[in-house]
This record gives structure tokens, sequence and C-alpha cells, in this order.
């Protein structure tokens, strides 16, 4: 399954909050490492390291310098259920084409042929770094048999 992260925090106690493009929240407990991975214990020492964090390209992990990172699968896989947050469209957009696209096991290159949209403009979507037209939704939505939904939310 292809999880992105919308973004990070970095908590007391080594813990590392993680926010999915699904909404799914998950803390990762960095300091789980330490015996199998003593390398990380740098991170402990060296707040500075430990707080600079960043989230790399399209959320596929979190890197702390050249020597340390950790991968989107790690902290999907043994993260720690947190809580849902609140979606924007685009990154609800990205997961429900990723995930659906991966469900059907069909690559960013079929999903391409078969729509009409570049394999390029797929993978910026996926990436949640896109700014999709109604169109090209609707084309990608098409040939993976989801539907489209707006709904109003009065204040």
């Amino acid at each position: 399954m292809n999880h992105n992260i919308k973004e990070i925090k970095m908590k007391d106690n080594m813990i590392l909050e993680a926010t999915f493009f699904s909404g799914d929240i998950k803390d990762f407990c960095v300091s789980s490492l330490f015996e199998k991975h003593p390398e990380y214990k740098v991170l402990e020492a060296n707040k500075d390291l430990w707080e600079n964090a960043v989230l790399l390209p399209q959320g596929s992990g979190v890197y702390f310098n050249d020597d340390l990172d950790l991968t989107v699968e790690e902290i999907w896989r043994d993260g720690k259920p947190a809580g849902k947050a609140a979606v924007e469209p685009r990154y609800a957009i990205a997961y429900a084409i990723s995930s659906t696209r991966e469900e059907k096991g069909l690559s960013q290159k079929q999903l391409s042929l078969l729509s009409g949209v570049s394999q390029c403009d797929i993978s910026r979507i996926e990436g949640g770094v896109a700014n999709p037209t109604v169109e090209t939704i609707s084309k990608l939505c098409s040939v993976l048999g989801l539907e489209m939904h707006l709904s109003k939310t009065i204040a």
C-alpha cells in the first residue's frame, strides 16, 4: 500500500508523530530502534538534529542527516495509531487514486496509458504536489472505478 506522510511533529520521549495523506496519525517511537540500530541514539543526544528533521519529497520518509532517515513504510508499519486528522482535498484525492491504483495492481504507467493522463502528472497527483483539473481527476476516476462526491458543510 502506498502511504505518504503529509506532516511530521517531533514530540517528547523520541516520539515522531506522522500525519498521513489518508488522515491517519501514527506515533513512531524512535528509541525502539536504539538496540538494533545504535546509530539512532545520536537523536536523543542531539536535540537540534531531532527537532530539525525534514519530511522527504512527496512524504516518502523522514530525513535527519546523511546517515539517518526513516522510510514511510517503517513509520506506517511500526507506528502506533494516534488518531485521525481532517484531510485537505488534494491529499484525499492523492490517497484515493494511489491506493485504488495499487489495489487494482496497476502501475502509474499502466494508469497513464488507460486514462490519457501523463505518468508524470499521476506521480505528482499521488504525491500531493499537483493541482489537477476536474477533467484530469475525472479521467483517473473513470479508469479506477471511483466516484467523485461533493458535500456542503454549513457553519
